[in-house]
């Protein structure tokens, strides 16, 4: 093979594999953009100020009153972090209320959080819900998170599809409390 015609060849296969490498490379960098996004049923966002970055932060008008809150878009806890629900009429008789236990690792950071955020609102986003939230007045030790009031039947019904209710709830660990002897 002549030196000029194996130049052409390699010039030529050189390009080829440039070519089915850029084809590669995209494919692979589309199939990457493509991330699916996950819809949580259940999001718990703690209160921002109107002085956050605004890409960071929701308004929302909460009470009677009407008064604009803002809420961090990002939540701080999610259905991840949920190890039971308790579901009960609220006060009004209409709406329900549910209890939510957070798992270990969550309850920490919810004891965390409470302790430095006192005096604000910890909201919770229940998928087409208006947004719930509760005072944060202390700090929360046992990792229960109560919403008192605002919730339809068709959001127990979800909460029941995707979290055990504390009546089913088995903890996989072991007896918490050693036996008498």
């Amino acid at each position: 093979m002549p030196y000029r015609a194996f130049l052409a060849y390699l010039t030529d296969m050189t390009r080829r594999l440039l070519i089915l490498f850029l084809l590669f490379s995209t494919a692979v960098w589309c199939s990457a953009a493509g991330k699916k996004y996950k819809l949580y049923l259940v999001t718990f966002h703690i209160e921002g100020e109107e002085t956050d970055n605004p890409k960071m932060i929701t308004p929302v008008k909460l009470g009677k009153e009407h008064r604009q809150y803002y809420f961090s878009k990002i939540p701080t806890f999610t259905d991840n972090d949920i190890a039971w629900f308790y579901p009960f009429t609220a006060s009004d008789g209409v709406t329900f209320g549910a209890a939510f236990q957070f798992k270990e690792h969550a309850a920490q950071e919810l004891k965390a959080i409470t302790l430095t955020n006192q005096g604000k609102l910890l909201g919770l986003r229940c998928s087409d819900a208006p947004l719930q939230a509760v005072l944060i007045d202390r700090p929360i030790d046992d990792g229960i998170v109560v919403i008192w009031s605002g919730l339809q039947q068709r959001h127990l019904q979800e909460f029941r599809r995707r979290f055990p209710h504390v009546d089913d709830y088995k903890p996989k660990t072991g007896p918490q409390f050693a036996k008498p002897e």
